[in-house]
């Protein structure tokens, strides 16, 4: 502990109201997403992307506020050099005595850019994501599936990282607590900190909301505009799928009809030749229902479509080409679904694919739409 914080001090303003509301905002966003995308049924990605809105809100409102904020919120006040940096850092390590800063200290900064930077790629690779693999959001137009799926690997590396330096970011908060006695938690908390009392007098700026509302309106007036722009456009990969009466009266007769994009044309040609041993029973139908299903399966099958599902189901067991719930990701995605949700009346079996998905038959399956039967 330092000389400074063994002397008493004075209490001064230095997290002003705006500043602390963002941090803790803030941090509830980054847990409820985080909760929602890596622990929580994925029934709850509505809110994951509720938690990724209100981020970008943020994001904005604090590189505003670091120009129009108060002294210590803006970004110049703790702007530091690398070499100033890593002597803060050898003092943080080593447990030496380390100075007191009023504002952000100089490794506190660096997890502030940090962060700051993580965030706007972690949320920018978010929407592509929902747009390319989803057909959601803004960028479902602009997105294929190939690009939601890049992103994907990119939003999720810097979530992983994202946890890491936020573990170093309290291990520093409180290796700083026992080095100067300053109760940093508190201050985020009550904007106050305490300083020596032969602290000089502050130069304390002064913030100007009105010119910070005015660049926020203006830019997510302009981002907004664009955006929009963007969501007129249709999904991409994602087709109009018109009503086959003899599709669906000739399967529906023994099972709900899947969605054509859930297996690749040759796996629906193979399974149209192979009715008189259908799943080891006699599905024969007649000869023209016969084409007539077989060109509404090969015209609208895997391959016509850019959606995660098609491009998932693409991939069959070479074991059992006409099974969709033999699949690689039908097993992956099923695999935590407790076997009795299966044996439910309103479920019956795995390949009762509206029981739990209720937009099965537009081909989109929303993580959002899956609702699970709790009883029978």
């Amino acid at each position: 502990m330092t000389d400074d914080a063994k002397t008493p001090g004075r209490n001064v303003k230095v997290w002003d109201l705006p500043t602390r509301i963002f941090h803790w905002t803030l941090v509830a966003m980054v847990l409820i997403g985080f909760l929602t995308g890596w622990v929580f049924p994925e029934n709850t990605m509505g809110l994951h992307l509720w938690a990724g809105y209100i981020t970008v809100i943020l994001l904005v409102f604090r590189l505003t506020w670091g120009l129009f904020g108060s002294e210590y919120s803006r970004l110049e006040t703790f702007t530091f050099s690398p070499v100033h940096i890593l002597e803060h850092m050898k003092e943080l390590i080593t447990l030496r005595p380390v100075k007191h800063y009023i504002g952000h200290n100089p490794t506190g900064s660096l997890m502030v850019f940090g962060l700051l930077f993580v965030l706007t790629v972690i949320t920018l690779s978010g929407l592509m994501v929902l747009g390319g693999e989803e057909n959601q959001g803004p960028l479902a137009g602009a997105a294929n599936y190939i690009i939601g799926d890049i992103a994907k690997t990119i939003h999720t590396g810097f979530v992983i990282l994202l946890l890491a330096m936020i573990v170093l970011h309290i291990a520093g908060v409180f290796v700083e607590i026992k080095l100067t006695g300053e109760n940093l938690v508190r201050a985020m908390i009550t904007g106050l900190k305490n300083v020596p009392k032969d602290t000089p007098a502050l130069q304390h700026r002064k913030a100007r909301p009105l010119a910070a509302a005015i660049v926020i309106f203006v830019f997510v007036g302009l981002a907004g505009s664009m955006l929009w722009a963007f969501s007129t456009m249709p999904p991409s990969g994602l087709l109009y799928l018109p009503p086959n009466d003899t599709y669906e009266s000739e399967c529906g007769d023994c099972h709900k009809p899947f969605h054509p994009s859930l297996l690749p044309i040759d796996s629906w040609t193979k399974m149209m030749a192979g009715l008189d041993d259908h799943f080891g029973e006699d599905a024969t139908i007649g000869q023209d229902s016969v084409i007539e299903i077989t060109a509404y399966l090969t015209r609208y099958g895997g391959e016509n479509w850019d959606t995660e599902a098609a491009n998932r189901f693409r991939n069959v067991n070479p074991e059992a080409p006409l099974q969709i719930t033999e699949t690689p990701y039908w097993k992956r995605k099923h695999e935590d679904v407790k076997p009795e949700y299966f044996k439910l009346k309103k479920v019956g079996v795995k390949s009762n694919c509206g029981a739990c998905h209720t937009d099965h038959y537009s081909g989109r399956f929303d993580d959002q739409k899956i609702k699970i039967p709790k009883e029978n």
